[in-house]
């Protein structure tokens, strides 16, 4: 009898165990595709000084939506966004700052590239807020391991 019921309680963990796994396979191959969405800190780098700023991006397919925010430019949209190839290319549009156009690409756990804006290009970088997840993504407490 002892047998049995040891046997029984061990198929149910390992059942649970299996159904753990493939439950949250889906989510993680999302996240692992999805290497944008999310909120970004990101600096421009304009002769010796560095402007913060924050991008939210989505990302769905190879197009690439979202928004910008710094005290320099304000709130800004960003459209004619896409991703392809490890190449992020966007322009940036506000009401009161011209437009910037965005290439970069992803080095490491950084966005990284050039931006062009009222005559000049320069350099900028981004990282991933540490709480940032894929829009859409609901991750319960350890789910992931």
């Amino acid at each position: 009898m002892r047998l049995k019921i040891a046997a029984s309680l061990i198929v149910c963990l390992l059942l649970a165990g299996m159904f753990s796994a493939v439950a949250t396979t889906p989510l993680r191959e999302k996240i692992d595709a999805d290497p944008l969405s999310g909120e970004w800190d990101v600096s421009f780098y304009v002769q010796d000084k560095t402007y913060p700023a924050t991008f939210t991006l989505e990302l769905d397919g190879n197009k690439v939506t979202g928004t910008a925010y710094s005290e320099h430019t304000g709130a800004g949209t960003l459209r004619d966004g896409s991703w392809a190839e490890n190449k992020l290319t966007f322009t940036l549009d506000f009401a009161k700052h011209e437009s910037i156009a965005i290439t970069g690409h992803l080095e490491g756990d950084k966005l990284v590239g050039e931006f062009t804006t009222e005559g000049f290009t320069a350099k900028w970088d981004a990282k991933k807020k540490a709480n940032a997840k894929p829009a859409g993504a609901t991750v319960a407490p350890n789910a992931l391991g």
